[in-house]
């Protein structure tokens, strides 16, 4: 009897070794399926099992992945090209986070997958919405949650917004320290922000409600109110790193895995692409501006300048470019498609000129590469100021182009390239093994929730305090204003 019972034991053992996770991408682009596909690949590598909702599903199979097309999410994304990037504001980008959230739960096969399965925890990445907090609210399962970027709305979800005195926003383009009526500026914003997230809290709690309550109804759970869930995170992951991030107080929960989708084994160059590489003897130059800009954004006589620019340089150019480009020099090749980390791995790249977005500038980082960014739209001139003030380039001119006047920028541009592709990065910072981190806390968090009764995975203490304990931390920004003053 007892042998039975150690059998017994042994399969359960075995047979829960692993969690099932669902993870979910509502965001149409390819940074952003990249961003979740590394939490995927993480949890694959620790043999969990992943349902992962997405609108870039692979036709391949793979163990223990289970794809839910969500493609019909991508018209958003051809909306959201139509509009210049310099007018897709706060307002749209709050739209587009509201309905691809929405657009997902529409889909047959995402509603069946909620309703007709059991999972172990859920991940999302937050996109302006709030909405996914539903997710994990009908499942009764912790809620793990990803970001780019640490702002003040994915502050607010886990704790009290500290910094608002010492740490600008994300589109202030602030010193550190700022002066006395940067943090002026800054307080207001924050302000703006705040009654922002409050005046559209009513509609948020009508989308959660309206899309997830007939879900709850049909898993026979009551569902929470959204006061009690639309904050209630159990971790946030945040795409950061300590090497260019301001310090900051942040709860414990609240994980930096900064270069986490970066694979280390770097995948072998296209024997074309290698043999250009290595028989390069002044190094190359490798410019991709993401996968979001398209090459409609360009003017042709924008190409030519860019072009007329390379050609004078004495440096093999890899272009990536989705478009058609005329009379392109012998020490050019466009490709639409690059395999960026093979590139920025290998040891002749020299130089990276990018748009700034952060999956590119923490890939260059990785690999010791000195960057020339050319930002447009999105957290991209941020980052290019944070990296500037950072001084983690060699180049340290301002020069704040946009490609709507080639005129502007191609001349210094290419004197920045003169300048800083002879040297070497100052600047390699290995990243560290994120997948581990990643797994050692999906595998602590989880282990307590499914092993101790009364332990809460809810949100960090610092949101269960009172209002007059939170409000004393509004009375330090403002005494902190007058620092330094």
């Amino acid at each position: 009897m007892l042998t039975m019972k150690v059998i017994l034991l042994l399969f359960l053992i075995s047979t829960a070794s692993g969690y099932h996770i669902l993870c979910i991408n509502t965001a149409p682009t390819r940074s952003h399926y990249q961003l979740m596909k590394g939490i995927v690949d993480a949890l694959l590598r620790a043999d969990h099992q992943v349902t992962f909702i997405t609108p870039l599903p692979k036709q391949k199979t793979e163990k223990n992945l289970t794809f839910i097309d969500a493609s019909v999410l991508l018209k958003y994304e051809e909306e959201m090209n139509k509009n210049p990037h310099n007018k897709f504001d706060i307002k749209m980008k709050k739209k587009f986070g509201r309905d691809t959230a929405i657009g997902a739960l529409q889909e047959k096969a995402v509603r069946k997958a909620i309703v007709s399965h059991q999972y172990d925890a859920v991940v999302t990445e937050w996109f302006f919405s709030d909405l996914h907090a539903g997710y994990a609210a009908v499942l009764e399962v912790p809620w793990i949650m990803l970001c780019g970027t640490l702002t003040i709305p994915t502050e607010q979800l886990v704790d009290s917004v500290r910094s608002v005195s010492t740490i600008p926003n994300i589109y202030n383009l602030f010193p550190i320290p700022m002066n006395f009526w940067q943090r002026i500026l800054n307080t207001f914003s924050y302000l703006m922000i705040t009654f922002d997230s409050w005046k559209s809290f009513s509609s948020a709690k009508f989308d959660y409600e309206s899309t997830f309550g007939p879900l709850a109804t049909y898993r026979g759970v009551a569902l929470p109110p959204f006061e009690e869930v639309y904050n209630n995170i159990s971790i946030m992951f945040v795409n950061s790193h300590p090497s260019f991030a301001p310090a900051r107080s942040q709860p414990p929960n609240i994980i930096d895995i900064g270069g986490y989708h970066i694979d280390d084994d770097i995948p072998a160059l296209p024997k074309d692409l290698q043999a250009i590489m290595d028989s390069s003897p002044q190094r190359v130059i490798y410019f991709s501006m993401g996968s979001v800009l398209r090459s409609s954004m360009l003017t042709e006589k924008n190409k030519q300048g860019l072009m007329q620019m390379f050609a004078e340089l004495n440096y093999t150019v890899l272009w990536k470019f989705d478009g058609q480009v005329d009379n392109i020099p012998k020490n050019v090749y466009v490709r639409s498609w690059m395999p960026q980390t093979s590139i920025l791995s290998h040891p002749n790249t020299r130089a990276f000129i990018t748009h700034g977005g952060l999956l590119s500038s923490l890939e260059a980082f990785k690999y010791g590469v000195p960057m020339l960014v050319i930002p447009v739209f999105g957290d991209q001139p941020a980052n290019a100021h944070k990296f500037f003030l950072k001084t983690l380039h060699h180049e340290r001119k301002d020069l704040t182009p946009t490609f709507h006047n080639p005129d502007s920028y191609i001349k210094e541009t290419k004197e920045v390239l003169k300048r800083i592709t002879p040297r070497k990065s100052y600047f390699c910072e290995k990243m560290s093994t994120q997948n581990d981190t990643c797994n050692n806390y999906f595998k602590e968090d989880l282990y307590y929730y499914f092993h101790h009764e009364n332990f809460d995975l809810d949100q960090c203490q610092a949101l269960s305090n009172d209002s007059s304990t939170r409000g004393s931390v509004s009375i330090d920004n403002v005494s902190d204003l007058e620092t330094n003053y």
